[in-house]
């Protein structure tokens, strides 16, 4: 039987432009890609090798040879070159968590209360002058998907990519630190985060955290407007700095979500929106009252704008159900890619038509693509490849010392990490990980078509192949059965999340993001081999909505048409070769791109 993946938002997040030791970042252009070539150039031969920028993809020949990206740009720097990165002042590498509080808040008037939370995140100063640059807040999706992708392979200053590296890590040569100031942040739950509870060997007690009262759309992203806002007032260096979201695959609607609430504070705080939480709002208010005493009050959306005025989205799910539909309607097309794919396997695509009562165009596509043995996050790929490829970096951050190179500071040196401290800490509702019997758990019963398919494809792919739990134990301490210390993607956060007044696929999720790309300039990739985030039927998808009166798709970009006249310019450029993860196949012409279009 075969096995199916899971949604990722994520990760989200593999080709690579990387050194072993390197001092110094080095300015990467399209015109002169790095490349290491792993069958012929040693790790300590620190040749350079030119190519051009063709990334082209490999023949299907060997299951060896489909376990890589297909091109991967590294600089390969001899060992005794030490790499010194600044460990001193306010603004120097770090890790830890922030506490967030319960908080009493109102969706669509129903009261309800989160719970305790400790929050994990990842900084890492800009390589020169970090307090002038921007912060740029990374994220994966899911939802219930930790961040490890994004951060592990191919925007920080290390990567776990073993197109570097197969057993350690590399320098990355595109790390985002030559433009920016970086923070890594793991929902609750997920990742390094965990939740907090009076009495956690309770099972009940455990199992009432997993409701929509935590897991929800907009207290998803009231977590991520804390955690920003309480960061930069811990860091006042940068807390009047540019601040860019840059989420993956569910991100997007975390972005949408987190910008909505930030630019229209004033109307969320007289209760004119679906969201209310008053402790979140008055946060907003001082934190921008602190950076600009001119203002009094609410913070007006320009004001917001002024700081929080550009998202990234990489393979984003932006439009909730209106974009899975579109997405549908485009892969039954005759220049589908699931006629290629078809032609390489020989396995027939039998689109729904237009007559196919109960057949939802996007779920077929994806059910043809398992079919036929390809990854549903990249078609050209083999069955299972992006999951199979991405958890070897995750199991690499696991083990010490690793774990401290990764983070590039002392993981030692990090209190609530010890099972001493945590005490009150949980992660999951049952007993730890994946290996629950999906068909036997009610939880499932009611979740959207789609999400079935990939979330028992992901509980499948975890009980035949598990992450492995590495050795943080030996040094922090062991957990009890319903703890540990990092959770890859914990499925009981995505199954609630459906479960809520206001799902993802809700057609609220496109007007929101509609509403914020008058004010906030907006980058998003379109990965080609991508099906479960065609990303073709995102403008598409936005002619749906009321007060669009057309979308007009140019290279590149896209620009949206509003009823009342204003159009909006929405980057959109190409990635031929990208999976789901475009900062994995990718990232030499993401960085280039994304720094381009920071100059604008």
């Amino acid at each position: 039987m075969k096995k199916f993946l899971f949604l990722l938002a994520i990760v989200v997040f593999f080709s690579v432009s990387c050194s072993n030791t390197s001092s110094k970042p080095v300015e990467i252009t399209d015109s002169d890609p790095l490349v290491e070539d792993t069958d012929q150039n040693p790790t300590d031969d620190d040749t350079e090798t030119p190519d051009d920028d063709s990334d082209t993809v490999p023949d299907e020949d060997t299951e060896e040879e489909q376990q890589v990206p297909p091109t991967h740009k590294c600089r390969v720097v001899s060992d005794d070159m030490p790499v010194e990165y600044n460990t001193e002042g306010n603004l120097k590498f770090e890790s830890g968590f922030i506490a967030l509080e319960s908080v009493d808040y109102s969706l669509q008037s129903n009261d309800s209360k989160t719970g305790e939370a400790m929050i994990w995140y990842n900084f890492q100063p800009a390589d020169e002058n970090p307090q002038e640059k921007p912060l740029f807040v990374f994220y994966n999706g899911g939802p219930g998907s930790a961040s490890a992708i994004v951060f592990l392979y191919n925007t920080a200053k290390r990567t776990a990519d073993q197109a570097c590296s197969k057993e350690g890590y590399a320098e990355n040569e595109t790390s985002w630190t030559q433009f920016g100031n970086l923070l890594y942040v793991d929902a609750r739950q997920t990742g390094f985060s965990y939740g907090i509870t009076e009495n956690p060997t309770n099972k009940r007690e455990r199992s009432s955290y997993f409701t929509a009262a935590n897991f929800n759309v907009f207290t998803d992203a009231a977590d991520f407007i804390r955690v920003i806002l309480r960061f930069l007032g811990n860091h006042p260096e940068l807390e009047s700095n540019p601040v860019v979201l840059a989420g993956e695959s569910y991100g997007g609607t975390r972005s949408t979500a987190i910008l909505n609430i930030l630019t229209n504070v004033a109307e969320y705080a007289e209760n004119k929106r679906a969201f209310y939480d008053g402790t979140l709002f008055d946060e907003i208010a001082a934190h921008f009252q602190k950076i600009d005493p001119s203002v009094t009050g609410m913070p007006s959306k320009e004001v917001v704008a002024k700081q929080f005025g550009r998202q990234i989205l990489i393979q984003p799910l932006v439009a909730g159900g209106e974009q899975f539909y579109a997405e549908g309607e485009l892969l039954e097309r005759d220049d589908s890619p699931l006629y290629t794919v078809q032609q390489e396997t020989g396995v027939e695509f039998k689109p729904c038509g237009e007559d196919s009562f109960g057949c939802q165009k996007h779920n077929n596509a994806l059910n043809y693509i398992q079919n036929a043995d390809r990854d549903i996050y990249s078609y050209r790929r083999p069955y299972n490849w992006l999951f199979d490829y991405t958890d070897a970096g995750a199991a690499k951050m696991l083990q010490m010392p690793m774990f401290a190179e990764f983070i590039i500071n002392d993981p030692k040196k990090i209190n609530e990490l010890y099972a001493e401290n945590r005490t009150n800490a949980f992660r999951y509702g049952g007993s730890r990980g994946y290996f629950k019997n999906f068909t036997a758990d009610p939880a499932f019963k009611n979740l959207p078509e789609l999400e079935k398919i990939i979330i028992k494809s992901r509980i499948g792919q975890r009980n035949a192949k598990p992450l492995s739990t590495g050795n943080l134990e030996s040094v922090f301490g062991d957990l009890p059965s319903y703890d540990e210390y990092f959770v890859d993607l914990n499925y009981e956060i995505n199954s609630t999340f459906y479960s809520a007044a206001i799902t993802p696929y809700d057609t609220v999720n496109g007007e929101m993001f509609l509403e914020n790309i008058r004010t906030v300039k907006t980058f998003i990739t379109q990965a080609e081999e991508d099906i479960i985030i065609y990303a073709k039927g995102i403008p598409e998808s936005l002619q749906y909505f009321n007060g669009v009166s057309g979308v007009t798709l140019e290279e590149n970009s896209f620009t949206v048409n509003f009823t009342d006249g204003q159009s909006v310019l929405v980057t959109f450029p190409f990635y031929p070769e990208s999976s789901h993860s475009v900062p994995v196949n990718q990232p030499v012409k993401f960085f280039n791109d994304v720094k381009n279009w920071m100059k604008q």
